[in-house]
């Protein structure tokens, strides 16, 4: 058998193959393009034979290009896993496989795992509701409140590091820990409190005035000493202040945290 006729026979076996395949000669032009490979194309695989990649449409261009080794083409949307490789002659040969089945459930998942991860309702570090959760709660209390005209109070708890000396502030989850089982502790059964953002924490009261607010609240400050904190930081605890709000008429939970925020930036200055 003559090199042209095994040629041949490669290039059928090669048609056969579950993988797009489109060799070049020495001087970068495509010298064939299989079956497979021809059917992702917008263009007619004859009209290819020949002619070098830069010299094609954008799409043969990106196609036929060293990286990156996925590609989405634009026309067809397809995902296609790619490997050039050079041979010892000069030329070579684009390898590419259709991957878009891996891709699209690969997104799936990812989509999924997002949406489990927003109906996930507790904070996991704490143990505390999340910011989903203590949000629903809120808005739940607001609701009621609407309807009945019942006395609710919300509460932002901001948490500051401190530190004292040659002691290094208290920083990160510790703190964040010791924090949250210290609002726990102290706030009364029928109250909430979760996690809102990565310093600061939401309390909801249900059935409480602001006056009744405040006195809780200052109670609390009052306690920050007895916070329980992990061992060598005695003289690191965190600071807290708190910005207190009570529902009005009209309020919703934009308004009502609003209300909360600007009570607590003034408390800090």
């Amino acid at each position: 058998m003559n090199d042209r006729s095994k040629n041949d026979e490669d290039r059928k076996l090669m048609q056969q193959l579950p993988v797009g395949l489109v060799a070049m000669d020495a001087h970068g032009r495509i010298d064939w393009i299989n079956d497979f490979m021809a059917s992702l194309l917008p263009a007619e695989a004859t009209g290819l034979v020949g002619r070098k990649p830069e010299d094609c449409d954008a799409e043969i261009r990106h196609l036929c290009s060293a990286n990156p080794h996925l590609l989405q083409l634009p026309a067809s949307g397809i995902w296609l896993n790619r490997e050039l490789r050079t041979l010892d002659d000069g030329r070579s040969v684009l390898i590419t496989l259709d991957v878009s089945e891996q891709e699209r459930l690969a997104e799936e998942n990812a989509q999924l795992r997002q949406q489990v991860e927003d109906l996930r309702l507790t904070d996991e570090l704490t143990g505390l509701p999340n910011k989903r959760a203590i949000g629903q709660a809120l808005d739940l209390h607001i609701s009621r409140s609407r309807r009945y005209q019942n006395p609710l109070s919300a509460v932002l708890v901001y948490v500051e590091p401190a530190g004292t000396g040659d002691v290094q502030p208290l920083t990160g989850e510790p703190m964040i820990l010791a924090v949250s089982r210290f609002l726990r502790d102290r706030l009364r059964w029928v109250d909430q409190v979760g996690r809102w953002d990565d310093n600061v924490f939401l309390a909801v009261l249900p059935e409480t005035t602001e006056t009744d607010a405040r006195g809780l609240i200052g109670k609390i400050s009052n306690e920050q000493h007895a916070m329980i904190l992990p061992e060598g930081y005695a003289e690191a605890r965190p600071r807290l202040s708190f910005g207190v709000a009570c529902w009005q008429k009209g309020d919703d939970m934009r308004t009502l945290l609003r209300s909360a925020l600007h009570d607590l930036q003034a408390t800090g200055d």
